[in-house]
C-alpha cells in the first residue's frame, strides 16, 4: 500500500502549469525556427543559384554579340568574363568545342574550396552564327553551409529567440496567475476538510465561480453535512440508549435495594416489578444485538422462493396481542396466491414484524393499519419488475425533517409525537435485512392521514 502524500510537498500546481506551457512554448518555437531556417536556406540557395545561373548566360551572349561583330572584341569579352568573375568572386573557365580550356578568369580557386566545401558549376554557351564556339563554366561554391551566417537569418534567429523569451516569460506569469484563481477553490476545500478533520462539524467550503469548483464544494459540503448529522444522531442515541439503559437499571437498583434493607417485603409482586425492570434492560440489549446481527445479513443471508401473502399472514399473527393491546386493527389484504418473492424468510418475517410493531406504535387507538402486497410490471429497464408490499397506517404522520432519518440506527423523532418507545433500530434492522436479499424500503408517502411504508422485494422465479 502506497505511503499517503504528505501535505505542502511537491509542486504548487500554478508553478507546474506555467513551467508545462513554458516548455511548450519553447519546443514548439524551437520546431519553428529550425523549420523555418531550413525552408528560408533553401530557398535564399536556389535564389542566389537562378540569379548566377542569368548572370552567366548574360555574359555568354554579351561575349556571342562582341565575337559576332569582330574587330576588337577578344579583349571586350575579356573584360566581360573578368566582370563576371569578380561578380561571382568565382573562377571563371572557357573551354572550346572540344572540351579543352581556352581562357580562365579570376582566382584559380573558388573561395571556400581548399577548406573542403563543395562547388557546382554554371554554364552557358557561347554562340557565333548559329554555332557554339565556346562554353562559359563559372565554378561557385555550395552556399547551404553558410546559412547560418547570412545576415537576414541571424536576425530571424535572433528575433524568434527574443519573441520565444517574451512568451515564455508572459505565459508563465498568466499561467500562474490563472492557475492561483483557478485552484483557490481547492485551496478552500483544503481548508474546510482541515477543520472539519479537527472537529469543527461546521467546516464549509464555498467553491468558485466555475461548475466544477462549484460541484467540488457542493459534494464536499454534502459529505461534512451528513457527518454533523451523523455525529449529532450519536449523540443523541448515545444519550438515548444511556437512558433506556439507566432508568430499568436504577429502577431494578432500587427496588432490590430496597427488598434488601427490609423498606419494602419481599413479596410477588415487589418481585415481579424487579423483574419487568430487568426484562426492560434486557429488552435493549437484545436489540443492540439484533442490530449487530442484521449488519451480518448479508453474509447468512439465504434467499429462496417465498409465498408473499403466507409471510404477511404469519407476520400479522405474530402480532396479534401487540395490536389489540393498542387498540388497533390489523387488516392483510389478501394477495395473490402466485405471488412470490425471492427472500430470506427468517429475515422478512423479522423486517415485516419490525415495520408493523412501528405502525402499530404511531397508529391512534381505534384506527387501522392495513397491509397490501401486488407484483408492479417493469416499466423502464432501470426500473424492473417487483414485489411491493405496502403497509398503511392512520397515524399522524411522519414530519418531512424526520423522514429521511427514520432508517438511520437509534433515530427517533420528537418525543412529544411519539406515541410507543424502543431504542430506534427497528426500522434500521428491517432494512439491513431486507438490503440482505436485494429488497428495500422507504416511505412512499406521509401527511396528516397517514404513512405508507414501501417494501419492494424481487420477485421468485417460476416454481
Amino acid at each position: 500500500m502506497a505511503a499517503p502524500t504528505e501535505p505542502g510537498r511537491g509542486m504548487p500546481l500554478a508553478a507546474r502549469l506555467g513551467l508545462v506551457l513554458g516548455v511548450t512554448v519553447l519546443v514548439v518555437l524551437l520546431f519553428a525556427g529550425v523549420v523555418v531556417n531550413r525552408v528560408v536556406s533553401q530557398g535564399f540557395e536556389d535564389v542566389v543559384t537562378e540569379q548566377q545561373q542569368q548572370q552567366v548566360d548574360a555574359a555568354a551572349e554579351a561575349v556571342s554579340d562582341v565575337l559576332r561583330v569582330g574587330g576588337g572584341g577578344l579583349i571586350q569579352a575579356q573584360r566581360i568574363l573578368n566582370n563576371l568573375s569578380r561578380s561571382l568572386d568565382a573562377p571563371v573557365i572557357v573551354l572550346g568545342p572540344n572540351g579543352q580550356e581556352i581562357g580562365r578568369f579570376g582566382p584559380r580557386v573558388p573561395p571556400g574550396d581548399d577548406e573542403g566545401e563543395e562547388t557546382h558549376g554554371l554554364d552557358a554557351a557561347v554562340v557565333v552564327n548559329g554555332e557554339e564556339v565556346a562554353t562559359i563554366t563559372a565554378i561557385v561554391p555550395e552556399r547551404g553551409g553558410e546559412a547560418a551566417d547570412r545576415p537576414f537569418l541571424r536576425l530571424f534567429n535572433l528575433a524568434l529567440l527574443v519573441a520565444g523569451l517574451v512568451s515564455v516569460a508572459v505565459i508563465a506569469g498568466v499561467s500562474v496567475w490563472l492557475a492561483r484563481r483557478q485552484t483557490r477553490p481547492l485551496h478552500d476545500v483544503a481548508d474546510a476538510a482541515a477543520r472539519l478533520g479537527a472537529g469543527d462539524l461546521t467546516a464549509r467550503a464555498t467553491g468558485g465561480g466555475d461548475r466544477e469548483s462549484q460541484e467540488l464544494a457542493g459534494a464536499f459540503n454534502t459529505m461534512a453535512g451528513r457527518l454533523e448529522g451523523s455525529e449529532m444522531l450519536r449523540r443523541r442515541a448515545a444519550s438515548d440508549m444511556a437512558h433506556d439503559l439507566a432508568t430499568p437499571a436504577t429502577v431494578l437498583q432500587g427496588q432490590l435495594q430496597a427488598m434488601i434493607d427490609g423498606v419494602v417485603p419481599k413479596s410477588k409482586a415487589n418481585l415481579e416489578a424487579a423483574s419487568a425492570s430487568a426484562a426492560a434492560l434486557g429488552s435493549v440489549i437484545v436489540q443492540m444485538g439484533e442490530l449487530a446481527s442484521a449488519e451480518a445479513a448479508p453474509l447468512q443471508a439465504r434467499p429462496e422462493r417465498v409465498e408473499v401473502g403466507a409471510a404477511l399472514t404469519e407476520a400479522a399473527s405474530a402480532l396479534d396481542g401487540l395490536y389489540r393491546d393498542k387498540g388497533v386493527t390489523l387488516d392483510v389484504e389478501r394477495a395473490d396466491p402466485d405471488l412470490a418473492a425471492w427472500a430470506d424468510p427468517a429475515h422478512l418475517g423479522r423486517a415485516l414484524r419490525n415495520v408493523l410493531t412501528n405502525a402499530a406504535q404511531h397508529t391512534p387507538r381505534g384506527k387501522s393499519v392495513l397491509v397490501a402486497a401486488s407484483l408492479v410490471p417493469a416499466t423502464l429497464p432501470e426500473a424492473p419488475a417487483h414485489v411491493a408490499i405496502r403497509v398503511i397506517d392512520q397515524g399522524p404522520g411522519i414530519p418531512a425533517e424526520d423522514v429521511p432519518h427514520i432508517f438511520e440506527r437509534f433515530y427517533r423523532s420528537d418525543p412529544a409525537r411519539t406515541t410507543g418507545s424502543g431504542a430506534g433500530i427497528g426500522l434500521t434492522i428491517a432494512r439491513e435485512l431486507l438490503a440482505a436479499s436485494g429488497g428495500g424500503i422507504a416511505v412512499e408517502k406521509t401527511d396528516a392521514e397517514g404513512t405508507i411504508i414501501r417494501i419492494t422485494l424481487q420477485p421468485a422465479p417460476p416454481a
